[in-house]
This record gives C-alpha cells, structure tokens and sequence, in this order.
C-alpha cells in the first residue's frame, strides 16, 4: 500500500503567499486602469472645461477699502487722518460692453442722487443718440435721410450733432432724471476691467446705502462699502505742506502719471500729490487687497475670494510741534498785520506833511516766513509763512519758509569771517580798519552803516557785532588776491575768490540744499560773478545770491552746534497703524551730518562772542550796539544771533529784505530760528521786524522752559514816526 503525499507546511505557506500576492496585484492593476480612463476622462472629456475655468479665474489687486497711514505731530497729536464714508461701487466684469454698463447705470439712478452739475455737452449728446433716437430724428431730419441713403456714415452724422447740438436744446429735451443716469453712467463707463470704482462717496444718504443694499441681486457689478478722505483736525494749519492726495475720481494725476505707473500703481489708485503726502507715498500708501475673480465664458463674474487682505498704511510722526506752530503763526500774523497797519499810517502822515524822503508802498509790505529748528539734530519744529492777500487778509504761505528765496543781507556775515579764517586771510581777534572804501570811475563806495565817514579799527567779534560791511568785503578781496588802497580800481578776474567764497556759504547751507525730505526746495541764485568785482565785494555782505528761510535756519544751526550741517527733515517715526494708540515703532530719522565746517576752538569762540554781542552788547566806551540789542538784549536766558538787511527791488520801487536769525539758549542751544521779512519799505531806521524774532524765542521759552507768558511787541505809529523824520 503507497504511502500519501503529504505537502509540507512551508509549501502550504508558500502557495498561500503567491496567491495572496497575485490578489494585490490584480487589484494594483485594476486601480491603475481606473486611474488612467480617469485621468484620461479629465483630460479628453473635460479638459477644455477646466482650462476655461483656470483662464477665467484670476488675481487683481484693488485699492477698495485700504486707508491711508495717519499723519502726526512729534507729540501724538493727529494731523491728518481718514474720514470714513458710505460709497457706491462698481466692478466691471469681462467683455462688458458700454450698453450693458447703461443699463445698470439706468437701474442704479433710480436709488442713488448724483451731482450733475458737471456733466459735459459730449456726455449729454452721447446720451441723446443712444437714449433718444427719435428725438434726433427730428432735429437732424436732412442728416438722417443721408444716413439711411448711405451717403455719411454714422461717425459723420455723430460729428454734424455734436456741431449742432447745444445745451439749450438739450435742456429742452433731457429731464432730471436723465442727468442723473448720465453722472451715474460717465462713473462707471471708464472702469476697467476688474477693477472696482466708486461711484458716488460723497453724501450717500442712509437712505440711498439702504436701498442699492436690497437690489444688489438685479444690480449687475454694483456693490457698496467703505470709503474714505482725508480730514485735518487743525484745519489749514501746514496743509499745504503736509500734501494733498489725488481723489478716486482722479487716481494718478496725469503729471505722475508715468512716476506711478513705472513703480506698480494702477491708474485709478488714489496716491498722494504734493509735498509730505508725495515724499512719503511708500509708508502712508497701504497694501491693496488681493482679490481672485472667476467669471463665465461671457467674462460674468462668478464669484470673487479674497485672497489678501488690505492692510492700511503706516502712520508717519513728524518733527514739528502742532502747539508751537500755531502760536508762532499767530505771532507771525500779529507782526505782519501790525507792520502793516504801522506802514500806512506812516504813509498816511507823509502825504499831510511831505516830511519823508522815503517812498512807503504798504500794499509791498506783504509776506513773513519763519523756522524754528533743533540745530543739533536737524528737527524741524516749527514751518511758517504768512501773507496779506489784495484785500487785506492773511493767507498761508508755510511752503515759502522752503520755495522762496531773498537777499538776505548781514545775517550770512558768520559764514564770511569763518571763511576769511579758513583760507588764511585772517585770524581770531584780527584788527581790521572800517573805513568808506572808495573805487576809481563808476565803481562807486562802499562803506559799513555804522559808519559812513571815518577810519575805525575793529576786530572781527565786534565787526559781527556792528556789521561791518568793510570788514566782510575786505575778508574777500583777500580771497582774491588783492588788497584796497583809495582810489584803486577793483581787478576784473575774481573767479578765483568767488570760488572760495562760495564753497565757505555753502558749508553752512547757504545756496545749496538743506537735505529737507520735502520736494520743490529751492536752493536760490547764485549768478555768474565772472567780471562782476562789485558784486563779489557785494556777496561778501549777503547783497547778491538769495537764500531761503530753511537755509539761514540751518546755517544758524551749523554754528550753534559746533559746526556740523545737519541735514533738516520733517519727518520723524514711522509707526504701524494701530487705532489703540502709538503702533510699533518701524523706522526712525536721525538728521544726518552732510557736512562739518572746520574750526579751531578759537574761531568758533570769536563767532559765538560775535553773535552774542548782536543782541546782547552796547559797547559804552563806543557808544555802539549790537544791531540785535534793542529788541534781544533782555531775553533771559540769552540769546545770540545776527541780524541782516539786504536793498532790493520789487516792481522797480527800492524796499529792504529785513532777516533774523539766532539761537537760544546762547550756553546750550536747543533752538535755532531764521525771520525773513521782504519787501520792507526802504527806510532809516528800519521798520522793527526784528521783534518777531523776540516774540519767537519767548514763546519757546513758554513752551519749552515753563516760563511765564510774554506780550507780543507792540507796534507805535507815535513813537516810531519821529524817527524816521529825523533818521535816528
């Protein structure tokens, strides 16, 4: 009997195993061959279904809803922020065409009242020929018949009605109701595709917001949100420089056009157009929402998703202190409007009697602009500038203090002594003779205001003190390599001292830019001296180039501090918005040395001895003054500084520029300040602007060192008027 074959364990386990692997294999196998008729379905079957949808679905970045970073003063005080306000949107889809655009503009004016003030003649004809065909049928009767002959075609009969076709017989035709559809209509006609744009943001009532709300479903691309505008807590104070930003009516302004446009702007984007707004368009613009659309074949949109969300801007904090800006402007109008007043009623006196030898204008007497700064770190704490319209009413003038420049006269005479030390021409305490300096043929004399007639030994602090003129123009013949002896011709080739005489104003600030971040400074004339010795002697004095406030203040700075040039800026921090108070801090702006003016301890010294004794000394062994110590010389602590008067011309009538500049306190300067009032009538004495000056420190003074409130000067027709009948 055979033994039965009995399968090992192993094996048994074996076939087991292989039929196990062939199960999955199959099942791999089958899963693949799904996957493949499914992909295959995908791509074959519904490939051009999901290619439309991946073409018909994209990014836009849109502007809605994205305020602008807030503008601050140096203490937290709100000078520029956003007004929010209801707004009418639209957002036109793909392929849209104008006449599916009127008929949600006809639908849309029945909820909503716009301005038509403003609608032009072409908009209210386009309007005629699409909404009122009969209506045109009457009125160009022999045009039409010729368009239906075919012998003009429809752009030629369009051309005869807009010749035609005026306002009178359009408002005869059009109603209300059809000027409103058209300011509706022009709103939204020019959107771009994707791209929403407001409609109507002014003066949305809640009755209108509520109603476009209900019928958003029959309202194709129309939606409603938040807008806003900018808003000024302190009302016309700085608002010309703080800038103005374009509307969303406006978007780029055509002038920036291409600016924007190169840096990633849309057309409509609302950015800012002048001044601080235009300098700091990067901080203050926000970060646009991402927004992704998906339409039909048509271009309907489907559906949006936002994808980013718009962030507002940065808050930016400036340098200047709101509290001393309005008081120095209310100082500055006192001052101007008080001169004024004192002007014409001199001029009054004189057309009684014919006493004066002075031709008084007090309509020319018009304009003051000042700056207050930090002269250690190029703050700028205080901007202002006033005028005196036609009529008689003060206006802001603030951005004069940075586009206007003058002669400005004695007040740079710091700035020629220091560069008489620098080229060796003389030294600390150098004696100098004062003398009327007489040249040969028509170049005429010169000679110091202090002294008109006789040889007088001075050095160079007392030269400061009295501002000589001959001791400036002296320093400058040195510069050019000639010295004055009576009767002398002057050399015509001073190219050589010009050069060094200018490069020595212009360490200081003086007729180059302050480094203000602020556009449009002007750095003022410096017209060619070649062959011109007189007017070289001239600009020596501050009598020939212009400078503006900004730069005297700078100029007054660089010596205050030791002689470092600072840079001067307006702004201070930037800050991330946050409605709960100061964000973060994000960047701050330090002044930055753009130059150091190269002096030894002694020369310093001699200027700041020099600027001192301008408001402070009366020299009784002389009997002389400091041209600053009638209205500086009780200032506690004390101030040092130098004033200036320059002759100039305005509408070919001879007036003084009248300057004053100075720092305080005189031991450790916090301040500087520059005064610049042109156009002054041309009188001896001088009418008395240097108390501006005055007022301006004791108001710092006030603010800064808790001092009691001083009196404004007060202007004395009374007293004043002897003095120019005798000329003291």
């Amino acid at each position: 009997m055979k033994r039965a074959k009995t399968k090992s364990l192993e094996t048994i386990n074996n076939q087991v195993m292989k039929s196990r692997i062939n199960i999955i294999m199959l099942v791999v196998f089958l899963l693949c061959l799904a996957l493949i008729f499914r992909i295959g379905y995908l791509q074959i079957v519904k490939g051009d279904m999901y290619q439309e949808e991946v073409e018909n679905a994209q990014y836009v970045e849109i502007n809605q809803n994205v305020p602008r970073g807030e503008i601050y003063d140096r203490n937290g005080n709100l000078l520029v922020g956003n007004a929010s306000k209801k707004a009418i949107y639209f957002t036109r889809h793909r392929n849209m065409s104008s006449g599916e655009i009127m008929d949600v503009a006809l639908k849309l004016s029945d909820y909503i009242e716009m301005d038509t003030e403003n609608i032009s003649l072409r908009d209210k004809q386009d309007y005629l020929i699409n909404r009122y065909p009969e209506e045109v049928e009457k009125i160009m009767k022999k045009e039409q018949t010729l368009l239906d002959n075919g012998n003009i075609s429809q752009k030629q009969f369009n051309e005869e009605l807009y010749r035609q076709i005026d306002d009178q017989q359009l408002s005869d035709i059009l109603s209300e109701e059809d000027l409103n559809t058209i300011a509706v209509f022009v709103e939204m006609v020019n959107a771009r595709e994707l791209n929403p744009v407001v409609v109507k943001s002014e003066d949305v009532t809640e009755a209108e917001f509520a109603a476009v709300n209900e019928s958003l479903d029959s309202l194709e691309g129309i939606s409603t949100g938040m807008d806003w505008e900018r808003e000024y807590p302190y009302d016309s104070t700085l608002k010309t420089v703080l800038g103005e930003v374009s509307s969303s009516e406006e978007g780029l302004p055509k002038e920036l056009l291409d600016y924007y446009m190169a840096r990633g702007y849309s057309r409509n984007d609302r950015v800012g157009k002048t001044y601080l707004e235009y300098q700091y368009e990067n901080v203050l613009r926000g970060e646009k929402a991402q927004v992704k659309y998906s339409t039909d074949k048509s271009g309907k949109i489907l559906k949006q998703e936002t994808v980013k969300k718009g962030e507002p801007g940065d808050d930016l904090y400036l340098t200047i202190d709101i509290e001393l800006q309005l008081e120095l402007e209310a100082i500055a109008e006192h001052h101007l409007t008080s001169l004024r007043k004192m002007a014409e009623e001199v001029a009054a006196r004189n057309n009684r009697t014919g006493e004066l030898d002075y031709t008084i204008i007090p309509e020319y007497l018009n304009t003051v602009v000042l700056v207050v700064q930090d002269p250690n770190n190029g703050d700028v704490l205080a901007m202002v500038g006033k005028q005196l319209d036609e009529n008689g009413e003060i206006v802001d003038y603030h951005y004069g203090a940075l586009t206007s420049t003058y002669p400005v006269g004695s007040s740079i005479k710091g700035a020629t002594v220091t560069t008489g030390y620098q080229n060796d021409i003389i030294e600390p305490g150098e004696v100098l003779i004062d003398e009327p300096l007489n040249f040969a043929g028509d170049q005429g004399t010169k000679s110091s205001f202090f002294n008109r007639d006789s040889k007088v030994a001075i050095d160079d602090q007392e030269a400061l003190m009295v501002s000589s003129n001959v001791y400036m123009m002296k320093i400058a013949m040195g510069l050019a390599d000639f010295s004055y002896t009576p009767g002398m011709s002057l050399p015509t080739d001073i190219t050589g001292g010009a050069n060094k005489l200018r490069n020595g104003l212009n360490q200081f600030g003086l007729g180059v830019s302050t480094g203000i971040d602020l556009p449009n400074e002007a750095t003022g004339l410096s017209p060619d001296l070649a062959n011109n010795p007189s007017s070289f002697l001239n600009l020596a004095i501050g009598q020939y180039d212009t400078y503006s406030a900004l730069q005297l203040s700078q100029y007054m700075s660089t010596i205050a501090n030791g002689g470092n040039r600072v840079g001067l800026h307006m702004a201070k921090e930037v800050r991330s918005g946050d409605a709960n108070g100061e964000g973060t801090l994000l960047q701050s702006f330090d002044g930055e040395v753009l130059n150091t003016v190269l002096y030894s301890p002694e020369e310093l010294e001699q200027i700041h001895k020099g600027f001192y004794d301008v408001f402070n000394t009366h020299d009784t062994a002389t009997n002389r003054y400091g041209t600053g110590w009638d209205a500086y010389h009780e200032l506690e602590p004390k101030a040092a500084g130098k004033t200036g008067t320059a002759e100039a011309k305005f509408e070919g009538v001879d007036v003084l520029n009248q300057t004053y500049t100075g720092y305080a306190p005189y031991d450790e300067p916090d301040m500087a300040f520059a005064v610049i009032f042109p156009n002054m009538p041309y009188t001896v004495p001088f009418f008395p602007g240097q108390y501006l000056g005055r007022d301006v420190v004791n108001k710092y003074y006030e603010l800064y060192y808790e001092q009691s409130p001083k009196p404004n000067y007060q202007y004395n027709t009374d007293t004043f008027y002897p003095k120019l009948v005798y000329g003291q």
